[in-house]
């Protein structure tokens, strides 16, 4: 038997959701089939099988999260009748018992991860729970010594844990009569567990905060000079390109561990995407050489990919700078998070009509509210100014 385990997907992070199952226990497949599709990092990723061979056993399935390194699917490898044994290649462990869930049994004996993450043996009369079954336990403060498992070979399942939870929820009274406590519901206490790219998001964010020390600037574009008909999004990303050529430090990327910065020769703009999944923002590279043609056309490609949350991890990596058009739904200012090593994020507010003094007189003029968020690591009061103040000059231009 022969162990692949879910690789390194290209995009630094521990694990990844599986989406969608192309294969069964049982089938047969060949080199290159894809076998999954894996969710991480906003994008979902096939992954291909490396040689020919029976599936044997899927760990897991749709919506669990599997850690990098951790076994994928269990094969009967396919071998020509005369082979020399060579060693496994990197990410396959032969007869391995390894599982997902992290519970490995073996015959009479059970290996439990310990808490440095080594494999340690106990007795088979030992507690069998997941991790996952464990830290419900702890949380919901079940002793699961005392708890008998429905699963097979005896494990502990979620609900099992529930029932003992909800059982030590009821009290008797004198009389003898079972009276429920006021608890919390157990579904309100656990939650839903954030999953895809609302779970990346979440992580990301969390991340934000704990490292960058933001800065918001807001400003009004009177937009009157514009024609009836202009594309706003191009004109915007015009703007934008005129603000980082006179201002390069905002179009940069900041090493807070090192307290290093590297300004960035090209601008790649990300574009906050708002989908039902969750945040995406995938990445227009090197804005200032595309025509208005191409900006249109990939703008409008990464719309179609959003509708099915189609982004590949290339197009959602090497942004130097993000534009958030949270205007387009509602809202004036705000302040965009700025997300690591990024240094700025442009948000955009909703047109409005407002009067103004022209030459001395009252008139209704069209005004476009702006805010820049910048990391004031690398990025002084002084040149997020000049920024903004480049990028409205451009922008107010017919």
């Amino acid at each position: 038997m022969t162990t692949f385990k879910l690789p390194d997907l290209g995009e630094g992070l521990p694990d990844a959701e599986i989406h969608e199952w192309y294969v069964a226990q049982g089938d047969t497949v060949k080199v290159d089939q894809p076998l999954v599709a894996m969710e991480t990092a906003k994008a979902v990723v096939d992954v291909p099988s490396p040689f020919t061979g029976k599936v044997l056993k899927l760990c897991g399935k749709k919506g669990d999260m599997i850690q990098t390194g951790a076994a994928l699917v269990e094969f009967e490898e396919e071998k020509p009748a005369q082979q020399t044994k060579v060693a496994a290649p990197i990410g396959f462990q032969e007869t391995d018992k390894g599982t997902v869930v992290g519970v490995i049994e073996s015959g009479h004996v059970v290996l439990v991860e310990s808490p440095t993450g080594i494999a340690v043996k106990t007795s088979s009369a030992a507690v069998k729970a997941t991790p996952a079954v464990r830290m419900l336990a702890n949380t919901l403060g079940v002793d699961l010594t005392a708890v008998v498992g429905s699963g097979p070979g005896s494990v502990i399942t979620t609900e099992d844990v529930k029932r003992v939870a909800l059982a030590a929820t009821h009290v008797s009274n004198k009389d003898g009569i079972s009276k429920q406590k006021p608890t919390v519901p157990l579904k309100d206490t656990l939650g839903e567990p954030l999953r895809g790219a609302r779970r990346t998001m979440a992580q990301v964010m969390a991340n934000s905060h704990a490292q960058v020390v933001p800065v918001t600037l807001t400003e009004d574009a009177d937009m009157h000079r514009w024609p009836d008909k202009i594309d706003i999004t191009l004109r915007i990303i015009q703007a934008i390109i005129a603000a980082c050529q006179a201002e390069p430090i905002l179009n940069a990327h900041f090493y807070g561990e090192t307290l290093s910065h590297a300004l960035r020769k090209e601008i790649n703009l990300g574009i906050a995407v708002d989908t039902p999944e969750g945040l995406y923002v995938p990445v227009i590279r090197d804005i200032a050489r595309l025509s208005t043609i191409s900006l249109r056309e990939t703008i409008n490609a990464f719309k179609e990919k959003a509708k099915t949350n189609a982004f590949s991890p290339q197009e959602l990596q090497d942004n130097t700078i993000t534009l958030s058009n949270f205007g387009t739904i509602i809202g004036r200012y705000a302040n965009p998070i700025v997300v690591p090593p990024t240094v700025a994020i442009l948000g955009i507010g909703k047109l409005r009509y407002q009067v103004v003094a022209e030459v001395g007189k009252p008139a209704i003029h069209p005004v476009l509210p702006i805010s820049l968020t910048f990391d004031h690591r690398a990025v002084t009061g002084g040149e997020a100014a000049r920024f903004l103040a480049a990028f409205i000059d451009s922008i107010e231009q017919a």
